[in-house]
């Protein structure tokens, strides 16, 4: 049987019984409300037919008494208001019978009985009316009246009452229900002598008073219980295999080593031992072999002494002294290694490895590869000058055009604005000419970029002089404020008043505008946009931080993020930082990027602050 069945066993036995459970304690919750509500009407009903009797017997004793007819009446209309299902009372005689007060319903014929027994008459054209007669004293009753509220409610019941050993149906209430998926039914006597009339008391449940939401719910939690559980087994058997497969690798490794690797157990006794070992010591090296009756080692006279016994028994990583010699059979070969203790993972010691290789022919190889490799570092050098030019050359042309785009972009805004400004019945010539202003300084802006980057392919210098970084910052919002706007992008900044830094101010702004932009590429889809811009002081340097609440840098692009031509954005082209680390550089300075702690990316610009010399007197 697999995992996957398993599972889907388990799954299918623990929603199966959750289900019958739930069902099971809904049915047993019905059952029991039902019984309740049915003693309930049971006992309502057989109160109000004592109540009945009790009314008989108080009409009975006042009518013998000699109350008159009229008294009697008044009498009635007051006592009957709490009891609505007596609806008449009659004094009867041999002649006939008369109606006592305002009844609430006309009698129907009935024989008249004078019987000084209480007894209960029913009209021979049947229905819920039916009389209790004792001597000339007659109450008529309407059993539809005996519940009046309790035939309502979120649950309403249906009720049947018969007459005594007829069986003949005096009331049957059926509340309208719709579907049902079973009926509660109990049958009762009402508990009277004179009124014993049987009831049949009975509910109908809907379904949709079955828990199939809680059904439904306990399934999917037990579906998810039983997913967890083959994934925790899947996980496990992975995590044996992958030990199992770890445990093999490394025993490979052990095997394939060049080096002799020995393990050993706390008391000294060979657990592991590769073909190296072997071939080193001259010895197969059994399991359980005590390692210091094999390995014999012999100091030189140009080495520390060597305490063999402080060596074997050390609790740290221990270097075999240079120069120490093994002895094997009747020659000593020089070695170099350690000895490092294993330990559990409760830090407790477990055993040791010896890791041993002959030094010699080791020296020759390292002495071959190293005259090899530099061989290789001379021609790459040769190939790597050759090849630098052309990149300087490729990288110019792609920054020429990456730098180029934006102040040709503002532009063709400005002028596209200052035409639609012209288009205007009146136009606004202030605007206007702000418009062509501007597109003028950005034309100009594109031609120091060009010189720069000319200077910056042939390496020379920039021209620093005293800038304010607050105001080239200052500049770069201004230029960037329509963008900002559109992307409803919440600017907080935080810096002094005046930040002097000594710098290239059209490098500097060319820097800043690669880091707001690369910002705005990084909040556009951000549910609250938010970028940050503070500047700092420490020690003799400024520092400009550049903070969205974007994605952040992926790890793939962390490590080479100031590579040229590396870029997470769509159809970048992965120079924008690359040149700005480089202008930061060239001015003294650096710019450095990471991830931020509260989410999002963070630039840093670190400039030199700009010191004023002392006038001379």
């Amino acid at each position: 049987m697999t995992r996957r069945t398993l599972a889907l066993l388990l799954w299918l036995m623990l929603a199966g019984l959750g289900t019958v459970a739930l069902f099971f304690s809904t049915g047993s919750r019905l059952t029991a409300t039902f019984n309740t509500d049915a003693r309930i009407l049971h006992r309502v009903l057989s109160q109000r037919m004592e109540q009945q009797e009790a009314v008989l017997n108080a009409v009975d004793a006042l009518e013998r008494q000699g109350m008159s007819a009229a008294a009697l009446g008044t009498y009635l209309d007051a006592l009957l208001r709490p009891y609505p299902q007596v609806v008449a009372v009659e004094r009867c005689s041999v002649g006939g019978c008369q109606a006592l007060g305002a009844p609430a319903e006309r009698p129907p014929p009935l024989a008249v009985s004078t019987s000084a027994r209480p007894t209960v008459r029913w009209p021979e054209e049947g229905g819920p009316l039916y009389a209790l007669s004792q001597n000339n004293v007659r109450v008529w009753v309407n059993a539809q009246r005996l519940t009046g509220a309790l035939d309502n409610g979120a649950a309403p019941l249906t009720y049947t009452l018969f007459q005594p050993a007829t069986n003949v149906i005096v009331v049957a209430h059926t509340p309208e229900t719709g579907a049902t998926s079973r009926t509660l039914q109990v049958e009762k006597v009402l508990g009277t002598t004179l009124q014993p009339f049987p009831i049949r008391i009975s509910r109908s449940v809907p379904w949709s008073a079955w828990p199939w939401a809680a059904a439904a719910l306990w399934t999917l939690l037990t579906a998810g219980l039983s997913v967890l559980i083959f994934r925790l087994l899947e996980s496990r058997r992975t995590a044996q295999r992958a030990l199992l497969d770890e445990r093999a690798r490394a025993g490979g490794v052990v095997q394939a080593a060049s080096e002799a690797i020995v393990a050993l157990d706390e008391r000294y006794q060979v657990t592991l031992a590769n073909p190296a070992a072997r071939a080193a010591l001259n010895h197969p090296l059994p399991f359980g072999t005590d390692l210091r009756t094999v390995a014999s080692f012999q100091a030189t006279l140009s080495q520390a002494p060597f305490d063999v016994a402080t060596f074997w028994d050390s609790s740290q990583p221990t270097a075999l002294p240079e120069g120490l010699s093994l002895l094997r059979g009747d020659e000593a070969v020089q070695v170099e290694g350690s000895l490092a203790p294993l330990r559990g993972a409760d830090n407790e010691l477990r055993g040791r490895v010896l890791i041993l290789r002959e030094a010699g022919p080791l020296q020759r190889r390292m002495l071959e590869h190293l005259e090899e490799g530099e061989r290789r570092v001379r021609e790459h050098e040769e190939m790597l000058a050759h090849v630098s030019r052309l990149s300087t050359l490729g990288e110019m042309g792609a920054g020429l055009a990456h730098e180029l785009n934006q102040p040709l972009t503002a532009i063709v805004s400005y002028g596209q604005a200052a035409a639609h400004l012209l288009d205007d019945p009146e136009p606004d010539l202030e605007r206007i000419r702000h418009a062509v202003g501007a597109s003028v300084a950005q034309a100009g802006r594109a031609a120091q970029i060009i010189v720069r980057l000319r200077q910056w392919v042939r390496r020379t210098p920039s021209r620093a002089r005293p800038t304010d970084l607050v105001q080239a910052v200052q500049n770069v919002l201004t230029l960037c404020r329509a963008d900002l706007n559109r992307l409803r992008v919440a600017v907080v900044t935080d810096y002094a008043d005046t930040s002097l830094v000594q710098a290239d101010p059209v490098q500097l702004e060319q820097i800043i505008l690669n880091l707001l932009r690369n910002a705005l590429d990084a909040v556009q889809d951000a549910p609250n946009p938010t970028i940050k811009l503070g500047i700092a002081s420490e020690g003799s340097s400024w520092f400009l931080s550049v903070c969205d609440n974007g994605p952040g840098i992926a790890a793939e692009v962390a490590q080479r993020l100031f590579t040229p031509f590396t870029t997470s954005k769509e159809g970048g082209l992965g120079l924008g930082l690359s040149l700005s680390q480089t202008l930061a550089q060239g001015m003294g300075g650096d710019l450095q990027g990471a991830n931020a702690g509260a989410g999002g990316a963070v630039f840093t610009l670190s400039l030199p602050c700009l010191v004023l010399e002392a006038a001379s007197d």
